[in-house]
Parts: C-alpha cells; sequence; structure tokens
C-alpha cells in the first residue's frame, strides 16, 4: 500500500483539531510560517495541506490576514416534522422564505414529469430565499412550481409572501396528503455559489419536493442549500425517547 501523501497527513491532523475544537470555530491557524515549523515541512506541503482544508470547506483564506475556520453552524431542516399532522408545514432553523420573484412559466421536461403535466404547460413560479436567523447569509434558494390551474385566483398569483402556501392550496379544495424527495448532491453552479456565498470547494444539497393531494401533485418545490451549512434530518416511528429532555 502507497504510504499517505505526507501534506494529506497534515491536513487530516489539522482536520482533527477542527472537529475537536481545539482550532475553534471562526479562530485563526497558525501562520504557514509556525506550521512549517511544527509539521518540519516545506511551505509548499504546508499550503498543499491548507489548500486541501480550504477545497473541504473546512477553512477560509484570507489574503494578506492569514487562514481561519469556518465559522458556520450548520441549520437544521426537519424533513419529516410537521405542524398540524403528518405532512403539514415544515420546521427548520432557517428564518421564513421571503418571495424574491414570481413568474409565469411554461413547464420543461425537468419539471414537467414530476408535476405530471405535458410539457408546455403554464405554471407559476414563486422563488424565494431563506435567511439564517442571524440574517447575515442566504441559507437556501428555493423555486415553488404550481400549476396554474391549482392557484388560479389565489394569494399564489399575487407576489406577496404568504405564510403557507399549503394552507392556501388547501382552503382552495387540495390538501397536502404526502411527498416525495429527491436529493442529490453536487458542485454549485457559480450563480449559486454567488448567491449563497460558498467557499471554495463546497457542494450544494439539490433537493426535489413533490407536493401531492389524493389525487394529484400540487407543488413542486426545487431547493438549492449550502452544503456546510445544512443538516437535512429525518423521523421516522415513534421517537419519545429521542424528543425526551
Amino acid at each position: 500500500m502507497r504510504a499517505e501523501s505526507r501534506y494529506r497527513q497534515i491536513a487530516r491532523t489539522l482536520r482533527r483539531e477542527i472537529q475537536e475544537g481545539s482550532l475553534p470555530p471562526g479562530g485563526q491557524l497558525p501562520s504557514e510560517k509556525q506550521l512549517e515549523e511544527r509539521f518540519e515541512a516545506s511551505r509548499n506541503t504546508i499550503r498543499l495541506a491548507l489548500g486541501m482544508l480550504r477545497n473541504q470547506g473546512l477553512i477560509l483564506s484570507r489574503p494578506g490576514r492569514g487562514h481561519y475556520v469556518q465559522d458556520v453552524v450548520p441549520e437544521i431542516f426537519y424533513a419529516t416534522r410537521s405542524k398540524g399532522g403528518p405532512g403539514g408545514l415544515n420546521e427548520s432553523n432557517l428564518s421564513g422564505p421571503t418571495l424574491e420573484e414570481l413568474q409565469l412559466l411554461s413547464a420543461d421536461s425537468d419539471i414537467a414529469p414530476r408535476l405530471r403535466v405535458p410539457e408546455g404547460t403554464m405554471t407559476v413560479v414563486r422563488r424565494m430565499h431563506r435567511f439564517s436567523f442571524a440574517g447575515d447569509r442566504s441559507g437556501s434558494i428555493s423555486s415553488a412550481f404550481y400549476p396554474m390551474d391549482l392557484v388560479e385566483g389565489t394569494p399564489l398569483m399575487l407576489p406577496e409572501d404568504v405564510e403557507s402556501a399549503l394552507e392556501v392550496l388547501m382552503e382552495h379544495g387540495h390538501r397536502q396528503v404526502g411527498y416525495v424527495d429527491e436529493l442529490e448532491t453536487r458542485m454549485p453552479t457559480p450563480q449559486e455559489a454567488g448567491q449563497l456565498d460558498l467557499p471554495p470547494g463546497v457542494p450544494v444539497l439539490n433537493v426535489h419536493r413533490t407536493d401531492y393531494s389524493e389525487e394529484r401533485p400540487i407543488r413542486l418545490v426545487h431547493t438549492v442549500y449550502a452544503g456546510h451549512s445544512i443538516r437535512y434530518q429525518f423521523e421516522h416511528g415513534d421517537l419519545k425517547a429521542y424528543h425526551r429532555d
């Protein structure tokens, strides 16, 4: 078996110190010169190790100031916890969504199969951002697609925030009874990296959630989460022991 590269050994040691908290979130790492002396390694080896940590989203490099431990605390999205019974409203440590844009768009080959409508069918699209409770960064970007025939004449056609889109749908005869989540990780597009203020090398969590009534799909929500700032938690079964204080 080939020996582990020296820079990988150094990166692994620093990664463990970050995970254990001896290098705390937001804290500054020792200088490159100090790391060279500590690990008895060349500057190039140290820079390779730091580059590896940076690409893993664990540290940030600030020109002229040094290297810092990433201080983003992951928000928890409780994917299966609900208010008002199963399949209800989601809870999250992110703030409520803020409507950014309202559009009318034809369903393309990505949207149409999920909503089970022919390509070209008109949909209402509400694009939203969720922010951390600190309000200093966007935690996710979402686009919710609704078949036009379901939302015409409802508040979802207005360019205003609504407290609960699912409640609006239910008031108009389309009660959510379940949903299907599709999750994948990938690298962000340049636009997503800018919107989510992502450090280099950090992936995104890409989620398609299709909400269903008893008869048909009623909404498709496509959400992109910053990979280093989200924990997507599912809960199933009797979990009194888990939730007990």
